[in-house]
């Protein structure tokens, strides 16, 4: 394995999306993540622009940036055995933020469904 790679996403303001409906990657906070990656000898290969859901209500602006790096020589094999196990990894933890973020979508139905019938038991 003669390179390895890291994405990382960048989103945009939280406040200003909810609030305002619109949000903006500020550029001293891509500078930022640039630069402390580039400093880890990262090099930036793929940028793409995504909306993503956020808090269920709005979506977000979000920059999902590719960046890859030589592996030393002497690590190529051992990077290269771990590679399987990083997949495991990455697997299992999109796998718990599915699970975390389909409880949130019930818990916001039960509350509406609470919210109804006490709306109407009062009528």
């Amino acid at each position: 394995m003669e390179y390895e790679y890291k994405v990382i996403d960048v989103a945009d303001g939280s406040i200003s999306s909810v609030l305002l409906g619109e949000g903006r990657i500020e550029t001293a906070v891509l500078q930022a993540y640039l630069n402390a990656m580039a400093a880890e000898g990262w090099r930036l290969v793929f940028m793409e622009k995504a909306m993503q859901r956020h808090l269920v209500v709005s979506d977000r602006e979000t920059l999902m940036i590719t960046f890859e790096r030589r592996v030393p020589e002497e690590a190529r094999g051992d990077r290269a055995a771990k590679v399987i196990d990083d997949i495991i990894d990455a697997e299992a933890a999109a796998s718990r933020q599915g699970g975390k973020a389909a409880a949130g979508v019930a818990a916001v139905g039960v509350g509406a469904a609470i919210l109804t019938a006490l709306g109407d038991s009062d009528a």
